[in-house]
């Protein structure tokens, strides 16, 4: 199971669902084959490139094909990726970090109260800025309507904080998600809001 990348007072948290096994296998976040998060990230100019680039991404993938990708090598990029991440302000969490899933749909990726109650301590504790949620939207209002009543699948800013913390609901990421239109738009408005909270 990859760690956390969490520290005091980020400036924004992306919050997944759960961990799938191509990212638990090649060692970090967000490498699906056709996961767009870290273009995303560099297209809304969060960072000033991308910070996992699809050539980096082929080397793990065949360094796993040929039997090459240790433990070692993985833990190196881990903390080269987290170093850099951390001088962005980013951290990366998710909601169910009890499992690693092939997908989203397996009904194991889905967050149970207990899930939440630990996440929502988590961020009282650690107070990012912003809390953005890389999830799908239905995963998203499932799991924050009981304790946040205007939860809801809205893209962008909600209208409740966690601690301290605004939410923002992103939406998903992975290869599947078709609307690529409103995730850049979103990811552009939350680069914006970014900049006003670093005035």
């Amino acid at each position: 199971m990859l760690a956390e990348i969490l520290i005091q007072n980020l400036s924004v948290v992306f919050v997944g669902s759960t961990i799938s096994e191509t990212s638990d296998e090649l060692g970090f976040y967000y490498l699906g084959p056709n996961n767009s998060f870290w273009d995303l990230l560099e297209f809304a100019r969060i960072t000033p490139a991308s910070l996992v680039p699809s050539s980096e991404r082929k080397v793990l993938i065949n360094a796993k094909k040929d039997g090459v990708l240790n433990d070692m090598y993985k833990q190196l990029f881990f903390e080269r990726k987290e170093s850099q991440l951390l001088k962005h302000g980013i951290g990366l969490t998710d909601l169910n970090r009890r499992r690693v899933v092939s997908n989203d749909d397996d009904p194991t990726a889905k967050p149970t109260t207990d899930d939440i109650q630990k996440f929502i301590r988590k961020v009282e504790k650690y107070q990012p800025k912003i809390l953005a949620f890389a999830t799908n939207v239905e995963t998203f209002e499932n799991a924050f309507k009981p304790n946040y009543p205007s939860a809801n699948r809205q893209r962008g800013k909600q209208d409740f904080l966690i601690g301290n913390s605004e939410v923002w609901l992103l939406g998903s990421t992975s290869g599947r998600v078709k609307d690529t239109d409103a995730l850049e738009q979103v990811f552009e408005d939350l680069a914006d809001r970014l900049k006003v909270l670093k005035k």
